[in-house]
């Protein structure tokens, strides 16, 4: 998988470069930054087909319903991100923050090495719950090819300080920061996304350690969080050729564009996105779908020819199912679907989101009607990154004014419209889905589903870890109910 290649800074080098991979800490930076977004793989089966069916973003796909709707098992589905994720890019951290450590020249690469760590790995334990963490991809350097599961709630307490070691760390005398395809470098934005992610974090523990979470996400905002759409945190992929081979390494297209152009009448949102959006005015309708032009009957009465509608799949069904027929539903937009299409991984709609929800509490200062109002406008502006049109400010205005944030209703639409703003990252959407039980989802009635219509709590781990790495693979098991199961909670998952 090494190959010797120089320091790869821009996408330019990165054509000369097409694999991005080598044995120095800036090259493993860009193939871990290519990787997490760019893995088709991964993003296909977690991202798609499992986080999306159980949110409910998409529906109709042959193999969304039938995994991501049903809650089927498919070991090849549920497996994907840790078999990649662990292994492509965990490890490349780790080995970065080894080779970086105890250098002051290069003090600045490693901060970076750990904050790209937390954003690896809160990913793997936040869909399967305890892990390998403090020593994992330490089997070439200490020689711990059998790394211990750690606890969750002990992962998520070396998150914190990871994030915290990183901030406190990142200075203009710690040396350049090579490689790097999110910032270019910017130490102000590499910190700013740090304590956005302790934000996020902090806030994905509430319910099950609302102490800590209060803690951490004061000491985050007064450590400086994303400010604007500009902070966001943006994988813009090269016009590259998309893989779903889990041996390649050719990460450079956005993966789930691939997965969207690859899935078997695969491009539709559910009935929950598109009706969501209908039936508040939500300017993003546009901008996410496309509408069908059809005629004949539907449910609310007759339509008149040549009429354009906005209609999603209902989750359960698939999409040759829907009574209309499958024209008469709405498709992703193009720009969504190409090799070059950024990958949002963390935002400033985000952000505001989880400071509304915050403010709410009372753990920090500042109106939560305020935050969510800046976060909505957030989520509406940047789907200008994809190529959408634009919405008029004066539409985003009339939006947000109709469409406030309502005493006694904070929780469920924060959350809801966190839904909405984690579209194309549904694995988030379905953390925070697990952890606030918001929006409620269209109830599974298929006789066929493998849990009854329970949405699955957790992705199961890779059976061969029993061959691997036994012992500790039992005591993990042993910690979280005793079988490798579908139905049983992660740590912080109190709802």
């Amino acid at each position: 998988m090494f190959t010797a290649v120089g320091c790869t800074e821009n996408f330019d080098e990165l054509e000369k470069d097409p694999v991005a991979m080598s044995a120095n800490p800036a090259g493993q930076l860009t193939f871990t930054q290519l990787s997490m977004s760019g893995d088709g793989f991964y993003q296909w089966r977690a991202n798609l087909i499992y986080s999306g069916g159980f949110v409910q973003h998409y529906a109709g796909a042959w193999n969304v319903t039938e995994f991501g709707s049903k809650f089927k098992k498919d070991d090849g589905y549920a497996t994907a991100l840790w078999r990649n994720g662990y292994q492509n890019e965990l490890k490349n951290v780790v080995d970065m923050i080894e080779k970086t450590g105890g250098d002051p020249g290069a003090s600045n690469m490693n901060a970076v090495s750990k904050i790209m760590r937390v954003m690896v790995a809160h990913r793997i334990t936040d869909l399967y719950g305890d892990m390998p963490y403090s020593e994992a991809g330490l089997g070439f350097s200490k020689g711990i090819v059998t790394p211990k599961y750690d606890k969750q709630e002990d992962i998520y307490a070396s998150f914190f300080k990871d994030l915290e070691d990183a901030s406190n760390q990142l200075n203009s005398s710690g040396g350049t920061i090579k490689g790097d395809l999110f910032y270019k470098g910017d130490i102000v934005k590499w910190k700013k996304l740090a304590n956005t992610l302790r934000l996020r974090l902090g806030m994905r523990i509430s319910e099950v350690k609302p102490a800590e979470a209060e803690k951490q996400v004061k000491a985050a905002l007064q450590g400086g969080v994303f400010t604007s759409n500009d902070d966001n945190c943006i994988m813009n992929h090269l016009d590259a050729t998309f893989n779903d081979d889990p041996a390649s390494i050719d990460f450079r297209g956005n993966g789930l564009a691939y997965a969207l152009n690859g899935n078997e009448n695969g491009d539709h949102f559910s009935t929950l996105v598109i009706d969501f959006l209908k039936d508040n005015g939500d300017p993003r309708l546009t901008m996410y779908a496309t509408p069908k032009t059809t005629s004949g009957i539907v449910s609310g009465g007759p339509i008149q020819p040549g009429e354009s509608l906005y209609v999603g799949v209902k989750p359960g069904l698939f999409q040759w199912d829907v009574p209309t027929g499958a024209s008469s539903t709405s498709g992703i937009q193009a720009y969504f679907k190409k090799k070059t299409t950024p990958f949002l991984h963390v935002s400033y709609s985000e952000t505001q989101l989880l400071l509304a929800e915050a403010a709410f509490r009372g753990w920090v200062p500042g109106s939560a009607a305020d935050y969510y109002k800046k976060g909505v406008e957030a989520g509406i502006k940047q789907l200008e990154i994809y190529g959408a049109t634009p919405a008029t400010q004066a539409a985003i205005d009339a939006y947000l004014n109709a469409k406030p944030l309502v005493a006694g209703q904070e929780k469920v639409q924060i959350a809801t419209q966190l839904w909405i703003t984690y579209i194309f990252n549904s694995i988030e959407a379905y953390s925070n889905w697990r952890r606030t039980g918001y929006p409620v989802l269209v109830p599974i009635t298929n006789a066929d589903s493998e849990t009854g219509g329970v949405t699955p709590k957790r992705l199961y781990y890779p059976n061969d870890e029993m061959q691997k790495n036994e012992a500790h693979y039992l005591e993990a098991l042993a910690r979280m109910g005793g079988k490798n199961d579908w139905l049983n909670k992660v740590w912080w998952d109190a709802n």
